[in-house]
This record gives C-alpha cells, sequence and structure tokens, in this order.
C-alpha cells in the first residue's frame, strides 16, 4: 500500500526502499542503508542524491562520515506541492508554443494543417477522431475548462458512439470541470484524471493517430486546427503522458 501509493507520486523503486529504511533506522552511514534497502553500493549514492534533491532526505558529516536522515514525512506533501508548480509551468509552456508548432508544421506541409471553424466545423473536426480510430485505439485529450452546454450534450452524444466502436479515451481535465466528469465517467473504455483549478483554459488538445487537434471553445469564434504530423504527434503524446503519471485521479 505504501510503496504502491509513493510510486504513483513518482518515486522510484530505489528511492522506495531507501526512504522506508531511512524511516527506520534514523540517522545512519551507508553501509546500513545499504543492508536494510538492499540497493547495491554502486546505486545508493544515485539515489540519497535524488531524495535529497526532492526535500525527502538530509545529510551531516560526523567525525569525518556522512550520516544521511530521511526528513519528516510531511515533507512529502512538499515534493507533490512542488511537482504541481512544475506541472503548471509546463502547461503554460506548451501553450505557448502551440502558435510556434502549427506554423513549423504549415511551413514545412501546408497540405498537413486543415483550419476548421464555427460550430459545424469544430463537429467535422470531432468527427475525424472517431473515423479514424478503430477498436482499441487510443484517443488523449488534455486542457478544457469548461464550454457552452449544448456543444457538450452533443459532444456527450458522440463520445457514445465512440464507445460503442470500442476506441479507448483517456482525458486530463481541469479538476473544476466536474459536470463533464459525472456526465462521462460511467462510460465504457473512459478514463479522467485531472489538473488543477488554475489552469483554466478555453481549448482542449486531442491527440490521435498521427494527428493533433486543436479545439479553440470560443463560443463567439470557435476553431479547431488540426496538424497531421506524427513527429508533433508524439511530441504532444509524451507530453501528455508525463501529464497523466503526475495528475490526480
Amino acid at each position: 500500500m505504501i510503496e504502491e501509493i509513493l510510486q504513483q507520486i513518482g518515486l522510484t523503486e530505489g528511492e522506495i526502499k531507501v526512504y522506508l529504511s531511512l524511516l527506520e533506522l534514523g540517522s545512519t552511514s551507508t553501509g546500513k542503508i545499504i543492508k536494510k534497502s538492499h540497493v547495491s553500493g554502486s546505486k545508493v549514492y544515485e539515489v540519497l542524491d535524488r531524495l535529497s534533491s526532492k526535500g525527502l532526505v538530509t545529510s551531516v558529516v560526523k567525525n569525518g562520515v556522512k550520516y544521511f536522515e530521511a526528513t519528516t514525512p510531511e515533507k512529502i506533501l512538499s515534493y507533490l506541492r512542488q511537482k504541481k508548480e512544475d506541472i503548471q509551468k509546463q502547461e503554460q509552456r506548451v501553450q505557448e508554443i502551440i502558435p510556434k508548432l502549427i506554423l513549423k508544421t504549415k511551413e514545412a506541409n501546408a497540405n498537413n494543417v486543415k483550419v476548421f471553424t464555427g460550430f459545424e466545423g469544430l463537429k467535422t473536426a470531432n468527427e475525424d477522431i472517431i473515423n479514424s480510430l478503430q477498436k482499441g485505439e487510443e484517443w488523449l485529450s488534455m486542457g478544457l475548462t469548461e464550454q457552452p452546454a449544448s456543444w457538450e450534450r452533443y459532444f456527450t452524444k458522440r463520445q457514445i458512439i465512440r464507445t460503442k466502436k470500442g476506441i479507448i479515451h483517456r482525458q486530463l481535465l481541469n479538476e473544476k470541470y466536474q459536470i463533464l466528469y459525472k456526465k462521462r465517467k460511467k462510460l465504457a473504455l473512459t478514463y479522467f484524471r485531472f489538473l488543477p483549478q488554475n489552469l483554466e483554459m478555453p481549448t482542449s488538445t486531442e491527440i490521435y493517430k498521427n494527428k493533433t487537434l486543436i479545439f479553440i471553445l470560443n463560443s463567439e469564434d470557435p476553431m479547431a486546427i488540426l496538424i497531421e504530423s506524427k513527429a508533433v504527434a508524439d511530441s504532444f503524446r509524451k507530453y501528455f503522458e508525463m501529464l497523466w503519471k503526475q495528475a490526480k485521479k
């Protein structure tokens, strides 16, 4: 139970073994840490350095010998708060570079970028996702704080079609958007995790196949930008997976 939770928040197996050993041992030298944790001597210093950078371990030199000690378990909350701040910064940076990514794709091959306007355009773009994917394939979504209720009803109905087709959908949703979560959480092959409330955005980024689709959900002037590029899709997919591991369940 403890090990599983620590792994979920980003600690490696070696870090967990060393940290739990230090909690039991108190201030001690590496010899006892190695014996207790079963982490090899060649790796224990590297693991201790990583735990120290996370604020979970401190050290002091006594009579020429370096001793290590686990910080109070409450420090784990500080570590999580720092990770949350890092996610927010990363999200903001990606939002800043999206126009540049789109521009680069246009420069490389104008035929690989399509722009859809108006609500009918959003519907067309959404259909491309459902039509492109087959049973067992995955659709990734991130962002989205809110959208007009009529749009929400329409896209939820299309989600039902998606489940019947057997397409898996994982979505990183702003945690304040509970209405959408409650409507869709019981749909088959549907998985949610949550981004912090202060990361509000009127956009949703969809990654599927070799395509990246960016919905700009402004009720007055909605737009969707479809980028067909494996390199761009792979980049967004990596970013999604990083956020997915860190996001709240």
